[in-house]
């Protein structure tokens, strides 16, 4: 069995892409820039310093103050920001087997508190490597290399989980047996396979009943 496993967690352990799309959406549209919320939706997974530039590529101010506002508005809806089916039970499964449990995220710190109690993570995480920690965001490797260095393991000796072809191109590139689920909603399983995916399943509780992480 692996020694670490490293999560993804809006979309993959957390029911958030969606709320993401929504205040994206409405943050580019309170600056003048309509996007629609399909094209939205294949963006989340990358960090914000390169997904708005998808949308915004020449205006720095409108840029800053849509990454602001969709602050502002994921944080009023965060009453509908749910664990996925199957989340809570994987990493409770994977700590109890004695797996070392990382999260990358780019999650703010009042969200992660949530999230964290949700997922009922108390005694079962070994740690969080956040965008904040890094100089380059997904789909750049430095947050799981990061998450390799702090839980001092070696590529080989891990497997990462997301839901974007962000996670597993970033997972990938940093050697990293990389596999999905589809709780994102963005991205067929082919899609990502062609990223580089071992393995893709439904959510998270498919992973657990296929005996992950072998």
């Amino acid at each position: 069995m692996a020694r670490a496993v490293v999560l993804d967690v809006d979309g993959t352990l957390m029911d958030t892409n969606y709320l993401h799309v929504e205040a994206w959406a409405r943050a580019f549209d309170r600056v003048g820039y309509r996007v629609p919320r399909a094209r939205v939706h294949r963006q989340i997974g990358k960090g914000s310093d390169k997904l708005v530039p998808e949308f915004i590529p020449d205006d720095e101010a409108a840029a800053a103050e849509a990454d602001r506002l969709h602050g502002e508005i994921f944080m009023e809806m965060q009453e509908y920001a749910l664990p996925l089916p199957g989340a809570k039970e994987l990493i409770a499964s994977l700590s109890e087997r004695g797996c070392g449990v990382w999260f990358v995220t780019s999650a703010k710190p009042e969200e992660l508190e949530k999230y964290l109690r949700l997922l009922e993570t108390e005694g079962r995480l070994s740690g969080i490597v956040n965008s904040a920690d890094v100089e380059n965001s997904k789909p750049a490797p430095d947050i799981f290399e990061l998450a390799l260095e702090r839980a001092e393991v070696s590529p080989e000796e891990t497997v990462a989980v997301g839901d974007a072809v962000w996670d597993v191109q970033a997972a990938h590139a940093a050697g990293i047996r990389t596999v999905a689920v589809l709780t994102g909603g963005a991205f067929s399983a082919r899609e990502l396979e062609e990223a580089g995916a071992a393995e893709v399943y439904e959510d998270c509780a498919a992973l657990l009943r296929a005996g992950f992480p072998g």
